[in-house]
């Protein structure tokens, strides 16, 4: 039996709730603090916390019905459960748990407790801006590029330690001639 500790499903555990915790207190921390639609810069006016909520999607665009909001994120958390508790390794355990912890946030507490996703960091530059969005949005996105990393550059693979082990003791075999 493997041990469940430092392994792939502990990383993915670790980094769900981690991302999960990090912004829901993020969200409390504005509610209490921050006016709606005023914005307080953080780093000139390239980066301000500007607390707006979204009762839509991605983007603020809605797709279909208000029930479809709570149950297509339902079936995405449960696929991301699906393949993080089978992860083939810690980078990508970590890339999953990232974006499982962020929809769980979003899509789950935000829209059942609050009827709407709590949005705050808005980055641009002038009249330039980007949509505003949250810690959950940005753990999901940097899942995704870490997935994307994982599979096309090799990002975060490792030959598994049996492998290397065994072959490192090994001579090799003799060559012709």
């Amino acid at each position: 039996m493997k041990r469940f500790t430092w392994g792939p499903r502990f990383w993915f555990a670790v980094s769900a709730v981690l991302a999960l915790a990090l912004d829901q207190v993020s969200k409390l921390l504005v509610l209490k603090y921050a006016t709606p639609h005023v914005s307080q810069p953080v780093l000139g006016d390239a980066l301000r916390f500007s607390l707006t909520r979204n009762a839509h999607g991605l983007f603020g665009m809605s797709y279909g019905p208000i029930w479809m909001h709570y149950v297509l994120p339902i079936i995405v958390v449960c696929l991301v459960l699906y393949l993080g508790l089978r992860s083939p390794d810690r980078w990508f355990g970590v890339a999953l748990g990232m974006i499982l912890g962020g929809g769980v946030s979003n899509n789950l507490i935000d829209r059942v407790r609050l009827g709407s996703v709590v949005d705050f960091i808005d980055m641009g530059i002038g009249n330039t801006r980007w949509y505003t969005y949250n810690l959950a949005d940005a753990f999901a996105v940097a899942g995704v590029i870490m997935i994307l990393a994982h599979e096309f550059l090799g990002w975060g693979r490792h030959e598994p330690a049996a492998t290397a082990d065994t072959q490192a003791g090994k001579p090799s075999p003799p060559g012709p001639g």
